[in-house]
Order: C-alpha cells, then structure tokens, then sequence
C-alpha cells in the first residue's frame, strides 16, 4: 500500500482467516511501522510478530493445548498484545483480567478459568495463590523475557478460527461472582470489520485508548488500529496532563473518551489551549452528552464526534450515534445512543415474555448478529436465561427505540451500577458486607455522581443492639473488593423497603436521588 492509500480494516478482515493472519500481514507489509507506542516498551508490527510468535512457540512447546487458556494480570503493557497474538497464532485463549482486583477475587476467577499458563507483572504476583497455575508463570521482565529467549524459532501457525473460542473476558455478576464472557475468533473479526469501518482506521492511524485493556472499549478498539497496520497510545497511567501530551505529541487521529473526560478538556484552559489539528474523530461511550459539551467537544478538538453503545457480550459493538447525529435543534437524538450497527440487530421487547415493543414503549433492549456471546464459561443456565427465543440476548438495559430507530436508554433491568466506566453488580458488595457481623441485611444502590457517573451507596441495616460505623463498613469492603466496587457512602435505616412478597423496592431507594433526572442510567 502506498503512503496516499494507506490500507484500511477491511483490507485486513478481507484478507485473514484467523486473528493470527492480522498482525502477520501488517509486519509482511510495513515491518518497521510503530505498532504500540507511549508508556512502557515501544514495538513495530515486525517486532510485535515476531516477538508473539516466540512466545506462541514457546507456549506450544511447553504443553498447552488448544482451548487451554492463558490469563494476563498487569496494567496496560505491549506484553498484553504480544500473549493475545501468541494465543491467536497457537489456538489458545487469552483471558484478561482486571488488575484491581482484591486478592480473594483473583484466587475465584483463576479457579474458574483454570488458565495452563500466565503472564504477571512484577507487583500483582502476590495475588496468585501457590499452586493456582499449573504451567509457566511468567513475570513480566523477568522470567517473561528468559521464556521468549528460549522459545523454539518460528511462528506455530496452530490458529483459531471460526468458531473456536478466543478470549474470556471476566464480568461480575448478578450472582455475586464474575462470569467468564465467551467470544469467538470470528466473532472478533466480524466486530473489528463492522466497527473499524465506521471511523476511517487505517494504517496512518494512531490511536489514543486511555482505559484498561481488560475493558472491551480499550482491547477491542486498539485491536482494529493494529489490525489495520496503525499504532495505539499505550497508557499505564492516566492524567489529565498526560492525555493532551500524548494527543499533541503522538499527533493522535483517534482518540476514545468518556463524557466527564470530555468536560475537562472542554472546560479546562490548559486543555482546551492545545493542538488538536490531528484528531479526526472522538468516540465516546458510558452516558449522552449535553448540547453545551456537544458544541464545546467540536470547538475544542474541531473533529467528528460518535457516540457507541455496547457491552462485554457484543464486543462494545451495538449500537452508534454517528457525526451526522451530532446536531443541535428541534428532533435532535443527542440523547439517544444512536442506532444498531449495520450487522447487528437491537429491539426492545416485553420483560415478561420477549414480545417485541411499538415504537416509543419501555421495555428491554435486546440484541443479536454476529458479534453477540455464545455464552458464559461453564454456566449453561445462566447463558440460556440471557436469551429469548430467536436468539435475542437480554441486555438487561430499559429503552425504547423511536420511529426512526434510535435507541434511548431510562433504566437498568438488572440493577447493574456503572461507576467511571467499571461494571459494579450489587450482589457482589452486598455479599461483602454482608460477612460484618453486626449487619443484618443490605442493599446497594447507584447513586448520581458528578466525577464518575454514579457511584455505590449501601443502605444498611444492623442488627438488633449493634451500632454500625459507616467508615468501619467502607474499609470492611475495602479488605474484600477492588475499591472501586465499595460504597462511597452508607445510610443506615431501620429497615428496607419491600412489595408484598418480600423483594427489596431498590427503584424506591434510588428514586429520592435521581429524582429531576431525565436517565436513570449512565
């Protein structure tokens, strides 16, 4: 491809059978082209083959199979591309899991993945019990590097493809425990096609993803920039500073927001001062925006902006509100979260039987195409309760769609809390505080949060003659769960609201603080 015509996406899906066959191209092509760039080790497409491949050989050789899984516990680190490159070229799956999590919680989900094998970085390697991984541990510029070193030469071409599962990703859920969400190799490249295509990705790209890699949003979208032979802005830790430096710096064509990101650069002087001149395109998940961060957004970066709808189970890929969408004025959709993606299908249907809803009527949104979940890992019923007959998966989201097909979100049907873009289930830190033996039942609700959205609140109850402290429940949390999943608040109450056949009114309990509040979800 010439530098006028730098290759694109669908060049690059078109041309592969595997995930594998992506990064082999882009380093038979443009070898020395930046893959992954910013913090931490600098690799070209030509490095980031051939480095996966020793680690794939080297995986092969020391007995894992194909299905067996291979976990990465780090932050955001080019060794994370190198292992998911390695799993594509070997049949293996990779399994991403989320770094801030507390030790407990680690030790139940490398139980339920039973990964042959992991990649860790130096700090996390206390969270991994003795004896919970059978195969190589490798430690991060450590035994990591000695296991490529001594790997047999050559790329194992052992690839996945089709429907061969490729990638576990982790979510909690309404049960209490995290739940492996099962996506295949082709279902990675429909979504990477479908979606990339959307935003002109191509090889001249260079994209800013500032969220964790064991999010969909960041793993999925840096995955189309590589894909397309373009390069991804790696961050391990994210600043207000060091956002505009890497935009301004890196000259970012693609950069990925969440709304209250959006604010401070709009509002902030130092932000809204510099060289965006780059920047081809915003895409932003997580809530709507306003009008006013609308308009400030297009002065201050002077770029397309979209707005995507998704989730772990489509592969972030659902709906989109695209740049023409973006307008002020009467019939406006800036509130919706724009349409389903060409490929995928989104309707909302009746709770109570899965009957599909008239324009303009609440119920449960629902989807289905090629990027949807198979299931979730060795949970049968649960997969099969995510269902409705014609192969609708429940997202568990309320909305409507309109007459001209925009979806707009009210409300949660499970009572899942979004808290500064991290998943947080009720029944998990109600589980948590429910081992403080001076509480006798609880309820976790979201509350409005002007910094991440909305955020967990406990309404607790204690026990007859027991005097609770809000801060001694905070840090009993605090001892069991990432931090982000704890309660930055308690009340405590005599009792919970409940209907006549006992179940807690939560939708009660939230309404004294979303009240005024156009959407109950962000």
């Amino acid at each position: 491809m010439s530098a006028t015509s730098p290759s694109t996406v669908a060049d690059a899906v078109a041309r592969a059978s595997s995930l594998a066959d992506l990064i082999r191209r882009t380093a038979a092509e443009t070898p020395g082209s930046p893959a992954v760039v910013g913090d931490g080790r600098n690799v070209t497409h030509g490095e980031l083959d051939q480095r996966s491949s020793a680690l794939a050989a080297g995986l092969v050789a020391a007995g894992l199979q194909p299905g067996d899984r291979v976990a990465y516990l780090a932050r955001n680190a080019t060794e994370y591309w190198e292992l998911l490159f390695a799993c594509a070229k070997s049949g293996l799956v990779v399994v991403p899991l989320n770094f801030r999590l507390a030790g407990p919680e680690v030790e139940w989900v490398l139980a339920d993945a039973a990964p042959a094998a992991l990649v860790v970085e130096p700090s996390l390697v206390s969270l991994v019990p003795a004896g919970a991984v059978p195969g190589p541990v490798l430690v991060m510029g450590g035994s990591y590097e000695d296991f490529l070193a001594s790997a047999p030469d050559g790329d194992p071409h052992r690839d996945g493809t089709g429907d061969d599962l490729f990638c576990l990703m982790y979510s909690s859920g309404t049960t209490g425990r995290p739940k492996g969400v099962t996506t295949t190799v082709g279902a990675f490249l429909w979504a990477v096609d479908a979606f990339g295509r959307q935003f002109d990705v191509s090889a001249a790209s260079v994209s800013l993803v500032p969220t964790p890699y064991y999010h969909i949003a960041a793993g999925g979208w840096s995955l189309i920039a590589l894909a397309a032979g373009g390069r991804i802005v790696q961050f391990t830790e994210v600043t207000p500073a060091g956002m505009i430096s890497a935009i301004v710096g890196h000259r970012a064509t693609h950069v990925i927001m969440v709304p209250t990101v959006m604010q401070l650069f709009i509002s902030s002087p130092e932000a809204s001062a510099a060289d965006y001149s780059s920047v081809e395109w915003v895409v932003y998940g997580g809530s709507p925006i306003s009008e006013s961060v609308m308009v400030g957004a297009q002065r201050v970066f002077g770029a397309e902006l979209a707005q995507s709808y998704g989730l772990t189970e489509t592969i972030g890929v659902t709906t989109l509100l695209g740049a023409s969408d973006h307008v002020v004025g009467p019939g406006s959709k800036l509130r919706s979260a724009g349409r389903a993606v060409p490929g995928v299908e989104v309707a909302v249907v009746s709770p109570a039987d899965g009957s599909v809803l008239p324009a303009g009527e609440v119920g449960e949104v629902v989807t289905r195409g090629p990027n949807v979940t198979r299931g979730y890992w060795q949970r049968p019923s649960e997969a099969t309760d995510s269902y409705w007959p014609g192969g609708w998966f429940r997202t568990g989201d309320a909305g409507y769609l309109d007459a001209d097909g925009y979806l707009f979100l009210k409300d949660r049907i499970k009572d899942m809390i979004s808290s500064g873009g991290e998943n947080v289930y009720p029944a998990e830190v109600e589980n948590a505080i429910m081992s403080h033996p001076d509480v006798l039942e609880t309820a976790i609700i979201g509350v409005p949060s002007e910094k991440w959205g909305e955020t967990p609140l406990a309404v607790v109850v204690p026990r007859p003659g027991a005097s609770l402290d809000s801060d001694a429940i905070i840090a009993h949390c605090r001892e069991r769960l990432a931090h982000y999943k704890c309660p930055t608040a308690v009340e405590i109450v005599a009792a919970l609201p409940r209907n006549p056949s006992g179940k807690v009114l939560k939708r009660t309990l939230r309404e004294p603080y979303w009240a005024g509040r156009e959407r109950a979800i962000s």
